[in-house]
């Protein structure tokens, strides 16, 4: 899987490799500058006969940017570097290549190469308009807002009709975050070193950084393999390897058997489109509880699915009364599925009390399942069996007591912490998805768009989810599988509906060639 890191994990890696290893941070810094000036040249084309500028800020991602005119000047570019502070105040090996550039500049004839020190926004309007743009300014270490002068030369960078380029993160982005405090770059490419850093992949962080291009500045893979790193992102390649394999002799109940707990009056849908996306997803055999006097609807609605009509209160709502069948059926189950469509009745948060304490099964647990657990959620330290949750940030506050403001903020840390402390795995829905294991790992989903903000899209993920774990994948790769093919089906059915017009049910149809494209 491909690890990502955080500002100090990263800092960690690069301290191993000059510690550990014995290489010098200014190796690093070169390669890093070769690294990003070898993927210019292989995204902008005609970049030889283009003017470039290069802001640099005092820090190391300066010297990258300092690092990086020379690669550029030596591959026929016209390059001014424009450096925020004298070079007197830079330290280190930022200070080591601006020494080098301001030399160089000095002794230039061609005039392909000016250097430009304490640089303002005034100076900037006066040189000559560039091409290309690179913000090597601020670097993973930033928090926080820019200061007035750094705002006033970011505002003008983005205002410039240049392609944009970022050495490691858009200046203004907060690289564990993506948070932001004010304006940011808004970068065409991205070219962050080593490792892909967690705030490109959350907004506002991953709407500015344009397309990430991961540089391998050559710490040897020893470092990444031994680091403690447990943040991942989730591609299909991992999920391709992870998926469900039937072999030649198997029959329907040998392959996953789902039992979907959903549906109340006026929610009839959440229930049909959770149990055929557990059929969609491999399951051999589904079978819906669903109200007494909702069965007959959802009969003639699904062939496919068995039923279960279950006793209710007259109004389309389950009673807990009906808990003796329930039971019965768990006891059939490979894995149950919960919540969506139930509404948020007594009854209703009886029978999911008794899910928790009496069924010792695999239980994914959705929307009101969730909900009426608010301020109940220690059932789950005293079970023996595997829980995935999947909320939304409002569920997982209710839940929780975590106001969302502050999952919104801290959405890796806050997930890690929840499902270690209550022994589940929880998928925190959003953009992007989270998949967090008692284990401590935590994935990130790369797929799905925000057309995928429809009503019944939770409940496709629901029985997708369900379906995989039923054919015996673990819960953690049955929670981030499963957010994987539910995004690359919204993203299919974008193609095919565009944002505004998709539906839940398209996302549905969307994964029969989803799952022939990794699964077979």
């Amino acid at each position: 899987m491909l690890r990502i890191a955080s500002a100090q994990e990263m800092r960690g890696c690069d301290e191993e490799a000059i510690k550990g290893y014995g290489i010098p941070g200014i190796v690093l810094m070169e390669n890093a500058a070769r690294g990003t000036a070898d993927a210019m040249y292989e995204h902008i084309p005609g970049l030889s006969s283009k003017h470039i500028l290069i802001a640099c800020g005092k820090g190391n991602n300066g010297g990258d940017g300092f690092a990086l005119a020379r690669h550029l000047i030596e591959r026929g570019s016209t390059v001014t570097v424009a450096s925020l502070s004298p070079v007197s105040q830079l330290k280190g090996d930022a200070r080591i290549n601006a020494d080098i550039i301001q030399k160089m500049s000095r002794t230039d004839s061609s005039g392909t190469l000016s250097f430009v020190k304490s640089i303002t926004r005034d100076k900037l309007e006066k040189l000559p308009k560039p091409d290309v743009i690179v913000d090597a300014i601020l670097g993973t270490g930033f928090k926080g807002k820019l200061k007035p002068k750094v705002s006033s030369i970011v505002e003008w960078m983005n205002g410039e009709p240049a392609i944009r380029i970022a050495v490691d993160i858009p200046s203004g982005i907060d690289a564990d975050t993506g948070s932001s405090e004010g304006v940011t770059v808004q970068a065409d490419y991205t070219c962050t070193m080593g490792l892909i850093k967690t705030g490109l992949l959350f907004s506002p962080g991953r709407d500015v950084a344009g397309k990430i291009l991961c540089i391998d500045i050559q710490i040897p893979p020893e470092v990444f393999r031994q680091s403690k790193i447990q943040t991942f992102l989730v591609q299909e390649s991992d999920v391709r390897k992870a998926a469900p394999k039937r072999s030649l002799d198997v029959h329907k109940y040998q392959v996953g058997k789902v039992f979907v707990l959903a549906g109340s009056t006026g929610l009839t849908g959440a229930a049909a489109l959770t149990s055929m996306s557990a059929l969609r997803s491999g399951a051999g055999a589904v079978v819906l509880g669903v109200p007494d006097s909702l069965n007959l609807m959802m009969e003639k609605k699904l062939t496919e699915v068995m039923t279960l009509p279950l006793a209710d209160n007259g109004s389309g709502v389950l009673l807990a009364s009906a808990w003796e069948r329930i039971k019965q059926q768990c006891e059939w189950a490979d894995v149950i599925a919960a919540g969506p469509g139930l509404s948020g009745t007594d009854d209703i948060k009886e029978i999911i009390v008794r899910l928790l304490q009496q069924i010792q099964k695999p239980i994914v647990l959705d929307a009101d399942a969730i909900n009426v657990l608010a301020g109940n959620d220690t059932l789950f330290d005293k079970r023996n069996a595997p829980v995935i949750l999947t909320p939304h940030t409002g569920e997982f506050s209710r839940l929780s007591g975590i106001d969302s403001t502050d999952i919104n903020r801290d959405r890796l840390p806050l997930a890690r912490r929840y499902a270690q402390r209550r022994k589940i795995t929880l998928l925190l829905k959003g953009g992007p998805s989270i998949v967090a294991s008692e284990n401590g790992n935590l994935y990130i989903n790369g797929t799905g768009n925000p057309g995928m903000a429809t009503a019944g899209a939770g409940d496709v993920l629901t029985g997708v989810i369900a379906g995989l774990w039923a054919q015996g994948l673990t819960d953690e790769a049955a929670a981030y599988c499963g957010a994987y093919i539910h995004g690359a089906a919204g993203d299919r059915a974008k193609e095919n509906y565009g944002e505004r017009a998709m539906t839940a049910g398209d996302i549905q149809e969307a994964l029969l060639k989803v799952l022939k494209g990794i699964t077979g």
